[in-house]
Parts: structure tokens; sequence; C-alpha cells
């Protein structure tokens, strides 16, 4: 089913904590290469071929715009999140909040948290000698970046200045010391080669009706044949995704489901949906203006919501 429209705690928990908790994450560079979607969307520009990283055919994502989220933090419920708690998901790195400009979640791999990638200004050469303390050593240069590994190899650090990518550095055998992922997710940023967008039309459709906000998350799917719409699945239901543009006191939301086929396409189940899980602390609580349309293959929910109930 869908994941709820990220909150900053819920984007946190779901999304990232797993990386506070130990898993594997990774990161990758910034370029200077033209955005293809345009809209703010430029966070598929580092989104690998599934192929690449992973032994599926999909992975999930999420975004988070920090600068809109710093921007905004007054408008946001205190008791929601503490900005200072994200610094804790790219540890070892030493980086302020403040100071990054968007965290990516890659949902590849064994655990479903395949990667990370932080964009924001620092020092390279200050957090490569941050790493040295934390017993990583340098392992070698890939287009810009320094890629370090941890002391059992287990994980690897990308880092350029702009951004750092940090990934699983442990193959599909369990032997340690690859740095396959990590320059995956590095050559997509770079345009190097294909990114998930260019090899899915479904991803393309689900990232062109998405677009940029200050919270995003979608992944594919091998088509549903459980029709369950109550519970957010839907026959045909190929891609999934949401959005959150917050501005001041209210947010915009959007909810994107990418069927097989036009024909498909079903705004009475998405309404089902909404009318199931509109309780108190349900998906939909608190979401107003609620509206339904068929775009193409795509069926998209959009309403409003107070910032500080998200």
């Amino acid at each position: 089913m869908f994941d709820r429209t990220y909150t900053r705690r819920a984007m946190l928990r779901r999304s990232l904590a797993t990386a506070g908790a130990g898993a594997i994450i990774g990161a990758a560079g910034c370029s200077s290469l033209p955005n293809p979607l345009g809209g703010g969307a430029s966070y598929a520009n580092w989104l690998p071929v599934p192929d690449d990283v992973s032994d599926s055919d999909h992975y999930s994502f999420s975004y988070i715009n920090m600068n809109a989220v710093e921007s905004n933090e007054d408008a946001f419920d205190d008791d929601s999140v503490d900005p200072s708690t994200f610094e804790g998901f790219w540890d070892p790195l030493d980086l302020d909040w403040e100071d990054t400009s968007s965290v990516i979640t890659l949902g590849f791999g064994r655990f479903g948290f395949g990667g990370l990638v932080v964009e924001a200004d620092y020092n390279r050469d200050d957090q490569i000698s941050e790493l040295e303390d934390e017993d990583y050593d340098e392992d070698s240069e890939y287009e810009g970046f320094t890629i370090m590994l941890s002391e059992n190899e287990e994980r690897a650090i990308a880092l350029n200045g702009n951004a750092a990518v940090l990934t699983s550095a442990t193959d599909s055998s369990g032997d340690t010391g690859d740095t396959d992922r990590v320059e995956a997710v590095i050559d997509a940023k770079r345009g190097n080669e294909d990114r998930y967008g260019d090899d899915s039309e479904d991803m393309s459709l689900l990232l062109d009706r998405l677009g940029g906000g200050t919270f995003v998350n979608g992944r594919t799917m091998e088509e549903s044949d459980d029709d369950n719409p109550e519970g957010g699945r839907f026959d045909a239901m190929v891609a999934r995704g949401s959005r959150t543009k917050v501005n001041g006191e209210t947010a915009k939301q959007k909810w994107v489901v990418v069927y097989d086929s036009e024909d498909d396409v079903d705004t009475g189940d998405l309404e089902d949906w909404v009318d199931e899980n509109d309780g108190g602390g349900d998906q939909f609580d608190d979401v107003s203006d609620l509206s339904y349309n068929q775009n193409g293959r795509t069926g998209i929910i959009t309403g409003t919501v107070d910032t500080d109930e998200i």
C-alpha cells in the first residue's frame, strides 16, 4: 500500500532511520548536467537503473528538500521533529543539517535501504580526515569523487565537496570492498549511464507527474493483480508515489498511481481508498479540498493540509 505522504518525522523514520541503526547506505556527487525533467525534480538524476545496483527490476526512493524544510521550519509542529536529528543519519560525516540542500534515499538491496545521497557544500579534505579518524581508508578516485571504505570494507562513502553518497560495499556473494553501487549512483548523476527514468517508462511517467516538492517518494513494481482499493492496492498498478509541497502554513499534497494502461485507471477506487483511510491518524486525516483526476494512465489525488498537521 502507499506510504503515508512524508511528514518530517515519518520521512525520517521510514526512509532514513535504518541508516542511523547501522544499515548500509551510500552517496554520490553533483554535476552541471541539465535537469531533464525540469520543475525542481533534479533528484531524479541520482536514481540509477535498478539492474545497476541490485538483482531487482524495481526499488523505491525518497527525497527531502532540506532548503524548504529550513525555510518553513517554524510552520511545522515542534513536536514532529527536531531537524538536527537528520545529522545522525549520515554519521560519521560531520555535516550540519542547515548546510545541506537535499537528502535522497535509495531503497535497493537486501535491506531495502541501499543508498543515501546528501547534497551539501563542505570541505572534502576535512571530511576525509574525519572519516580516517573513524577508521575509513581511501580506496580510489572516481569521476571527481574520493571513495572511502570502512575498516571492515562493508560500507562506502564517496565525497566531492558538493555531495556525499553512502552505499553498501558488499556484493551479492557477500564479498566486501565492492564499490560498484556507489559508482553506479555517481554514474547516474554524471549522466554516464541511463537513469531509472530513462530505463523505465513507468518510472519516467511517475517522475513527470510527481515533479519537485518538499517531500517526494515513489517506486515501480510488478503489475498488481491484487485489487484492494481500501488498502491502497489497485489492479494493474505498476508504480506509485506521493509529493508534499510546503508553503508556509499550508501544504499541497499529491498521490499518483500509475497503471498499466489508460483503460485500467479507476478514480472511484481512489475515492474508496481515501474514504477508508481518513480517520484520526490515518493517511488522509486532515487533508481537505480533495480531488480525483485521470491523466493518461495515471490516477491522481490532490489535497491541502495545514503544515503543522503533516
